[in-house]
């Protein structure tokens, strides 16, 4: 009886012997293939530009978790994309430096391992500067053809040794299609195609190609559409943030007045105007609650909005007397000292990065979204005077800016903060507790996001 129970467990420790020997060298490859799955596939344009970002994002979560050892690898593999693609990366660069120097003396010189030779002519990112006529930035060759079919005729360009900024670009004027897109890495290609004719005529002027369609009907077309926003309403989704909340008053004005106050009265209404257009519409709170900033985004991106709003009242330092007038943020490396100054007092719920880990954050964070942003920017700010003005003469106009705010950081959608005046003064700290001033205000932001949705429609 014992010698075949020993028997019996003999045999099971042998199975599973072999079963983890034969086992083993699978699971090793199947480990090593999940690795490679970030690695930067360099074969061509679009899979490096994809890889790029996947490893932003990789870096990203690196960094909030902690992981140094994440974090390199990312760096690692963002170089070797960033070079590919033309990318400026010396901030990756020497931020791997940094760490390498932190985990091992042995790792100096590492980084020169990461560069790559591309054997490959010099290509040029393009600048769409207007579509009709199409003004487009750059110094290429170009060809130009017909593919004409039974049902479509069509006028197509061909940029040589030229890049698209963003994956495709889709206009109507008026009958005619016009459609912009990365070819392969080495060409853009330009199509315009509709059921009747196309008459094309190109001009260069220095480094600028101009493509204009000689079609009276068209251009009649384009100044006579009529604008609709209540069919752009009911597909789109806005969260509208009024900041701060809670146990975080943000800024104290003349009065001990708190912008917490101030922002969801204005929020409510702008809820409610949008609403009544036929949009979807979110608020990250609805009554005095704290969240932080990161929440805020996260509740964004899970709500699949179209654009994001957060909304503010300024505050300034004591040395300014009588700061005054509304101003429009959107995400970017701030370029003077009055945004930073901004950016740093709705930036406080922001803790565990470091300045150098913040700013190669915001050197890559939302690169697709700035340009749509800003146009955003500038549509809102405009429209808020416009109604603001036909009751209260003396808005002062505080412009459209660029500045660094994290709770826009990580936004899939166009976003903007709007400073909607200066508690500490004292006209305007009495105006944005106004019932009636808020609701004027809200009304010129709803008219902001409607101009926005009526020049940007594909």
């Amino acid at each position: 009886m014992k010698y075949s129970i020993l028997n019996i467990q003999n045999s099971i420790f042998k199975n599973l012997y072999y079963f983890f020997s034969l086992s083993l060298p699978f699971l090793l490859f199947l480990f090593s293939l999940s690795m490679s799955l970030n690695a930067c596939n360099t074969k061509n344009f679009n899979t490096a530009y994809q890889d790029y970002y996947n490893n932003q994002r990789m870096y990203i979560s690196a960094i909030l978790d902690n992981n140094t050892n994440k974090e390199i690898k990312a760096l690692k593999e963002l170089i070797i994309c960033g070079q590919y693609l033309h990318f400026n990366v010396n901030d990756y660069k020497n931020k791997l430096n940094k760490l390498l120097k932190k985990t091992s003396k042995n790792h100096l010189n590492q980084i020169r391992h990461y560069k790559i030779k591309i054997n490959i002519k010099s290509n040029e990112y393009i600048k769409i500067i207007s579509f009709n006529p199409l003004k487009i930035k750059t110094n290429t060759n170009y060809k130009i053809f017909n593919l004409n079919t039974k049902k479509l005729y069509k006028k197509v360009i061909d940029l040589k040794y030229a890049i698209l900024p963003q994956r495709y670009v889709f206009k109507k004027i008026g009958y005619i299609n016009l459609k912009i897109a990365q070819f392969n890495k080495k060409i853009v290609r330009i199509v315009y195609y509709s059921k009747k004719p196309i008459k094309l005529f190109v001009k260069r002027q220095k480094n600028l190609l101009i493509f204009s369609l000689n079609n009276k009907k068209t251009n009649f077309l384009i100044k006579n559409r009529k604008k609709t926003p209540l069919l752009f309403a009911r597909r789109k989704i806005i969260v509208i943030d009024p900041g701060h909340g809670g146990k975080d008053s943000g800024g104290i004005g003349i009065g001990g007045r708190e912008e917490k106050v101030a922002v969801l009265q204005i929020a409510k209404y702008v809820a409610y105007y949008l609403k009544k257009e036929g949009y979807i519409v979110y608020l990250t709170r609805t009554k005095d609650i704290f969240r932080p900033l990161q929440w805020r985004t996260h509740f964004a991106n899970e709500k699949h909005a179209d654009l994001f709003i957060s909304i503010h009242c300024n505050i300034s330092p004591h040395h300014i007397k009588y700061p005054h007038g509304v101003e429009t943020f959107f995400l970017s490396p701030a370029r003077s000292q009055r945004a930073m100054r901004v950016a740093k007092l709705e930036n406080k719920g922001i803790k565990g990065l470091n300045y150098l880990d913040q700013r190669v954050i915001l050197g890559f964070l939302n690169k697709d979204r700035i340009i749509s942003s800003d146009k955003l920017a500038i549509n809102v700010q405009s429209d808020i005077l416009k109604e603001l003005r036909k009751h209260y003469k003396d808005v002062v106009d505080g412009g459209v800016r660029p500045a660094p705010f994290w709770v826009l950081v990580g936004t899939q959608m166009p976003a903007i903060l709007i400073e909607t005046g200066f508690l500490t003064n004292p006209m305007e700290a009495r105006r944005l507790f106004d019932p009636r001033y808020q609701r004027f205000l809200a009304k010129g932001i709803v008219e902001g996001i409607n101009s926005y949705f009526i020049q940007n429609s594909k």
